[in-house]
């Protein structure tokens, strides 16, 4: 399925695309690409959202989209991962297939980790050497010391049998030896390992543009929220999954307490739940009435950018939500709930500062 919004020509920048944010961040580097006149963009997205239909719906009203075509890959989920069998050989045909049709210029993954990435940047290092092979962050582990926990010798033997002889094994994002070129919106703040000549900044400031903001607008029209419904001074906590929670008992305990200092202080509170929350209210915030909850759908980002004018609250654990409310609301005081059982998730100190975020509950 596949959306056009401009007569297809010439090659193409590819991206791929995922998550919401990555949605949005393809968005802009196309946005910015357009604006500079450097070539047209194409979109292939295999979702790993809970409502694909609402990012279709809305790139169905977005006149003024970057790219020459939306192009819809369907996968059958299981635990967030591609199933195996016919299933994933399918989309491993339908990701060739579009590359191959789209005639790449360049191919922008945002995780050089998962199959779906590794076959498009193996597929372009064969059929289109000429095209440059880039990976984009994909939040904050481009800027924390997580490390992805290796394959077995059967899984790796495996996966060079499905993706073909480029796959590699990649335990910190962006270090898969075909990437030619890294995208990161803080360059100068990455961790060690993505710390080389391959860097190149994220133009941030595209985020902002109008076809940008209109995007948000459409996305936040179709999940029914009105980001003017959020007032001044308001808080919006960025609550991380429950799963998160239970890997870290202490972040729910500094959590709520932050939650009691905000409506002591008689704070407006709103909570956006993680958009893969299963539990209908993990905290018991919205069904007692604490805080009005924002359709978990929606990308956070969406509400960030007609918010950008507005002094607010962003408070949440160690996420991509945060670094994002920094680096687009410039009025809101930002603060990330640091606890004394995270998992790999530390920030380092100059990031926070950088940022202007603040610690603490």
């Amino acid at each position: 399925m596949s959306t056009t919004n401009a007569a297809a020509g010439g090659t193409r920048h590819v991206f791929l695309v995922r998550s919401s944010l990555q949605f949005l961040l393809a968005a802009a580097m196309a946005e910015d690409l357009r604006s500079t006149a450097r070539g047209t963009s194409r979109l292939l997205f295999l979702p790993d959202v809970q409502d694909p239909g609402l990012f279709m719906n809305a790139v169905e009203r977005w006149t003024d989209s970057p790219f020459d075509r939306v192009v819809l890959i369907a996968a059958r989920r299981q635990a967030g991962a591609l199933q195996s069998g016919r299933a994933a050989a399918a989309v491993r045909a339908e990701l060739r297939h579009a590359l191959a049709d789209a005639r790449p210029l360049s191919v922008t993954v945002f995780n050089d980790r998962e199959e779906a990435g590794q076959t498009l940047l193996v597929e372009a290092a064969r059929r289109f050497p000429q095209a440059c092979r880039r990976c984009a962050e994909d939040g904050s582990r481009a800027y924390t010391g997580f490390t992805q926990r290796g394959h077995g010798w059967i899984g790796r033997w495996r996966q060079r049998l499905r993706v073909g002889r480029g796959w590699a094994e990649v335990r910190v994002l962006g270090t898969h030896p075909l990437v030619q070129q890294f995208i990161a919106l803080h360059p100068t703040l990455l961790r060690p390992e993505l710390r080389d000549s391959r860097v190149r900044p994220l133009p941030g400031e595209a985020l902002s543009a109008p076809a940008i903001r209109h995007l948000a607008s459409a996305l936040c029209s179709a999940t029914g929220f009105d980001p003017a419904s959020i007032p001044a001074d308001a808080a919006l906590i960025a609550i991380n999954h429950s799963a998160y929670m239970k890997r870290n008992p202490d972040y729910a305990h500094t959590l709520r307490e932050c939650v009691d200092a905000l409506r002591v202080a008689g704070t407006p509170l709103f909570v956006k739940y993680h958009p893969r929350e299963s539990d209908v209210d993990p905290l018991n915030l919205t069904g007692s009435g604490i805080g009005r909850e924002v359709p978990r759908t929606l990308p956070v980002e969406c509400l960030y950018l007609p918010l950008r004018d507005r002094p607010l609250q962003v408070i949440g654990g160690m996420s991509t939500s945060l670094l994002t409310a920094a680096l687009l609301m410039p009025l809101a005081r930002v603060r990330v709930l640091q606890h004394a059982s995270a998992t790999g998730d530390a920030w380092d100190d100059a990031l926070l500062r950088a940022l202007k975020i603040e610690t603490g509950a």
